[in-house]
């Protein structure tokens, strides 16, 4: 894409997490050497890590319009679905048949979520969430004695289900129930593997200090009638209820090449493989670690590559993934913070300090923009959550093969 006295016209498709700081990021790095325009399927932006807090009245799902972040980065939202890119023409196609023109594409769709067992609740972090109302009512009045949390496999995010599990013990155990046995079953080797030996080690004491058990290696299918088995000898799980995160696909693009499971492959700086011209970043990319922070990462990526092709003074800086999460656990732990960088070891344990749902997503430009609208919102600015547990991690992620 070579550099014009014009602005280069980017498009965004996309209305979640990677597109909000893609858009943010280039209007910071790019200035007016890029124009904007974002097509997104909903008017609004929602923070949907929250969603696992809802069912607890522990926080709620916070929601954003476009239109705010369309004025602050001057851009034009348009609301729809992009449906077909025409690299060759350097054109994109809503599903509402228009047909918008770009001098570069940056697609942040998202994935798409597939019920993993027919006989479960289903986590998906969206709209069509299962309410646990019905779950905790189970439990509360004595139907539900025995509940698994379970991670099907190719899940790559396992940590709303860990959140779920803990908060559902905590609100057992405030009820003063105590004939209750739950378990989480997961491909993991180890409680959140993926944050390293010090992290995983502080959320398997959680886990036991909540009694609930951990099932490590485990992989589970659905048999005939629409239940979770466990591998390899299909054995049945033994609860009457059964908690699971759903499997995860890519959105099918027409003109987009895409792998078996319709994730769109790209290189270190967000390339999309073979068209010129076309990026990519979240969920929608063949990363296998589909997480806010990550998606957040990849977009600055492009942000990057995208603002000195416009004649930013900006060295592009490719895509070096730096996993952080934060926990919510229920009350009474303290706060945690695990570091890798540069041998610095862990910090240890202190009191728990109050923050912001703003940093429930780490994005050099979501986070800051979120914290705007949570400052200026009078009724709660900041959750206080009385004593859980934040496990904060930041070390080079170990991404796994696809």
């Amino acid at each position: 894409m070579p550099v014009s006295s014009h602005p280069t016209h980017v498009v965004i498709a996309g209305g979640g997490v990677a597109a909000v700081e893609c858009a943010l990021a280039l209007r910071d790095l790019a200035g007016d050497r890029v124009r904007l325009t974002i097509i997104a399927p909903a008017p609004d932006f929602e923070l949907r890590p929250m969603r696992t807090a809802e069912p607890f009245s522990r926080g709620h799902v916070r929601r954003h319009p476009l239109d705010d972040l369309a004025a602050q980065v001057g851009a034009e939202l348009i609301t729809d679905s992009v449906v077909r890119v025409d690299a060759d023409g350097h054109s994109v196609l809503c599903a509402g048949d228009r047909t918008v023109a770009y001098d570069a594409l940056v697609l942040a769709v998202g994935a798409q979520h597939r019920t993993a067992f027919r006989h479960a609740l289903t986590f998906t972090g969206d709209r069509s969430t299962l309410s646990f109302n019905g779950l905790l009512a189970d439990i509360d009045e004595g139907y539900a004695h025995t509940v698994s949390f379970v991670v099907p496999p190719g899940t790559t995010w396992p940590l709303p289900l860990y959140e779920l599990a803990l908060m559902t013990a905590h609100e057992a155990w405030s009820m003063g129930i105590e004939d209750i046995r739950m378990q989480l079953v997961t491909p993991e080797d180890a409680p959140l593997a993926l944050f390293g030996p010090e992290g995983s080690a502080a959320v398997a004491k959680l886990l036991d200090t909540a009694k609930i058990a951990f099932r490590g290696t485990c992989y589970t299918r659905q048999d005939a009638d629409g239940r979770a088995v466990v591998l390899p000898d299909d054995e049945p799980l033994d609860s009457q209820r059964v908690v699971a995160l759903p499997t995860i696909e890519g959105l099918a693009i027409g003109g987009v090449p895409a792998d078996e499971r319709g994730f769109v492959d790209v290189d270190e700086h967000g390339r999309v493989t073979s068209l010129a011209d076309v990026y990519a970043a979240g969920d929608a990319t063949t990363s296998p670690i589909k997480q806010g922070g990550l998606a957040c990462q990849q977009a600055d990526a492009v942000a990057e590559v995208l603002a000195a092709a416009a004649g930013a003074d900006v060295h592009p800086t490719p895509f070096r993934p730096v996993l952080r999460g934060r926990l919510m656990a229920g009350r009474g732990a303290a706060y945690l913070e695990h570091s890798l960088h540069g041998g610095a070891g862990d910090t240890p344990p202190r009191e728990m300090r109050l923050w912001s749902v703003a940093h429930k997503i780490d994005g050099k430009y979501l986070s800051p923009w979120l914290a705007g609208f949570e400052d200026g919102d009078a009724k709660a600015p900041v959750i206080d959550h009385a004593g859980d547990l934040i496990i904060d991690v930041a070390l080079p992620a170990a991404i796994p093969a696809t």
